[in-house]
């Protein structure tokens, strides 16, 4: 029988109000795992209504010739005067190559894929807007945050971050949630995840993460072999995020239901130039609802776009979803006052010394009307922020991102993505960045560069630049930051479960870690989680069949 549990958490996923209790679909409660359990997919839960994969009926591209009967034309524009066949030489065929209409549609043809996302590949979008609860110019100079009730339109793209656009909306994988904030300053581009930590503190490994969860290069197929080869090298650096990763936390029952959190801290700047570090999540308004292993597996033999499916229901049905933009601050001498670096990724901020505090809210209220042309050609960045009132804090991995994202969307959609209608700002664009690959910004006049001495070039607003940050004196230093304490939220976090979610937990490990063909990896992963926290080490190792005398020995060198 299908039934809602409710449950409190204490921890970044959880918050001080009613509303932010955790909700869980629980329609079926997993038993506590044996080291025997089996992992491939069981009966469908009952009451559980499916989807299905139906084919979209209706709609279709509009008529644009122009005229009343809608004629087909080429892309130059000349009709086509048969839709329906080629020219050919006899009635037996022998295309003609003087066919320009034929070959120019199978030439375009092959052309109508750009590259594929290397990460957050699989993604959904929608439209809405931002609106201001009041004024925060005492924290930021950025207008569309300086009074009640400002509005701001927007472009929200949710993803699937490690796998490949066909995976099904159903997998365990960590959830982009991107918003493209369009100010009457600029863009500013909320590149967020729906976990609030991470699996690495330094860009360096970034690249080995998602490796190592792409499918293998001699199989193409995934195996966790691999990734938890990777995580136990690190030495307990992801132990936090695989915590969250194989909670019910990994697979989000849907968009709506789902929050999203910058992981990183980002620098808040006011009118006078004081710095506030802050982190931030979108708080979804309808709570958070996740799904067990076998829920998703049931759903998934019927439909491998549910989360799609549900959030442009919603959208078409008026019921459009919304999520509270919160932050946390914390001031710059507040830095060095904790036993974890505030800078580091695979740590969250303690609510009960940094509370989140809301400031506004999202609503996403319009489907786009062509997939490709908007979600497909978004194009995210961290580096688009507003500079002298949002920046980018001293966070390693953030810093690595702030330009390997402008790389990547130069790489797949080109150098003039920015003027795609999904990414263009509201405000005039004024530069002299020039030419490029479809180009279609109507550049006029003779000047492109400056400054100039005899003609009107755009001018700098002082009010804009960077922040000035006092360096300290030394040296370049290319080592591990001095407070790792990679195991101790991890620990933290599975005590704040309920016995429901510690037993999910440990069956979803033992799922893909009892099946290893390396006992050095069964058990220096059961010694990461037992440093973490003793029952929950144990209990993975049970499942899996490690050595818990071998556990007991590696957690016993772990460094905190």
């Amino acid at each position: 029988m299908a039934f809602v549990s409710s449950f409190t958490v204490t921890g970044p996923l959880a918050g001080t109000s009613p509303r932010s209790s955790f909700v869980q679909d629980a329609r079926r409660v997993v038993p506590a795992v044996a080291a025997t359990a089996p992992c491939h997919r069981r009966a469908r839960p009952t009451g559980v209504t499916m989807g299905g994969d139906r084919i979209a009926t209706g709609g279709g591209f509009e008529n644009t010739a122009g005229d009343e009967t809608g004629a087909m034309t080429t892309e130059w524009g000349a009709k086509v005067g048969d839709k329906d066949h080629s020219l050919v030489a006899t009635p037996k065929g022998g295309l003609l190559l003087q066919d320009t209409v034929t070959l120019q549609k199978l030439s375009r043809f092959n052309r109508e894929r750009i590259p594929e996302r290397v990460v957050h590949a699989r993604g959904t979008g929608a439209y809405g807007y931002f609106e201001s609860y009041g004024d925060e110019s005492a924290l930021t100079s950025a207008e569309f945050l300086s009074a009640p009730g400002i509005k701001t339109p927007l472009f929200c793209r949710f993803s699937m971050v490690t796998l490949s656009k066909s995976v099904a909306e159903t997998t365990r994988d960590v959830r982009g949630f991107a918003v493209k904030m369009k100010t009457s300053e600029g863009i500013w581009d909320m590149v967020f995840n729906n976990l609030p930590v991470f699996f690495v503190r330094d860009q360096r490994h970034f690249v080995d993460v998602i490796h190592a969860f792409k499918p293998d290069p001699v199989t193409n197929l995934q195996d966790f072999d691999r990734v938890f080869d990777l995580m136990g090298a690190l030495g307990g650096e992801a132990t936090h995020m695989l915590t969250y990763l194989f909670s019910d936390h990994g697979i989000p029952a849907d968009y709506q239901h789902m929050d999203g959190n910058s992981v990183h801290a980002y620098k808040f700047l006011n009118a006078e130039g004081k710095v506030t570090y802050v982190k931030l999540r979108w708080r979804a308004v309808a709570g958070v609802k996740n799904m067990t292993e076998e829920e998703a597996h049931a759903l998934q033999a019927d439909d491998l776009n549910h989360a799609t499916r549900s959030l442009y229901t919603d959208i078409k049905e008026g019921k459009f979803p919304e999520w509270e933009l919160q932050i946390q601050e914390m001031k710059p001498e507040q830095l060095g006052d904790f036993e974890f670096d505030p800078l580091d990724s695979t740590k969250h901020w303690p609510e009960d010394q940094f509370p989140y505090r809301t400031i506004g809210k999202m609503v996403l209220n319009e489907i786009p009307n062509n997939f490709f042309e908007h979600t497909e050609q978004a194009a995210f960045s961290p580096g688009n922020m507003l500079p002298g009132a949002i920046e980018a804090s001293e966070d390693r991995l953030l810093q690595s991102r702030l330009i390997s994202y402008f790389s990547a969307h130069e790489y797949r959609v080109g150098t003039n993505h920015y003027k795609l209608p999904v990414n263009r700002p509201v405000n005039e664009v004024k530069n002299y960045h020039a030419d490029g690959q479809m180009n279609m910004g109507e550049n006029k006049g003779t000047l492109n560069y400056e400054p100039s001495m005899v003609h009107e070039a755009y001018m700098d607003s002082p009010k804009a630049k960077f922040h000035q940050l006092p360096l300290p004196t030394g040296t370049y230093v290319q080592e591990e930051i001095a407070k790792t304490l990679n195991f101790k939220q991890a620990g933290d976090l599975y005590r704040s479960f309920s016995e429901d979610m510690r037993s999910n937990l440990v069956y979803n490990l033992s799922c893909k870690l009892k099946g290893s063909q390396s006992q050095l990896i069964k058990d220096t992963m059961s010694a990461h989680f037992f440093k973490a926290d003793k029952e929950y080490g144990t209990r993975v190792a049970e499942a899996i069949g490690a050595n818990m005398g071998e556990v007991e020995s590696i957690a016993a060198k772990l460094k905190e």
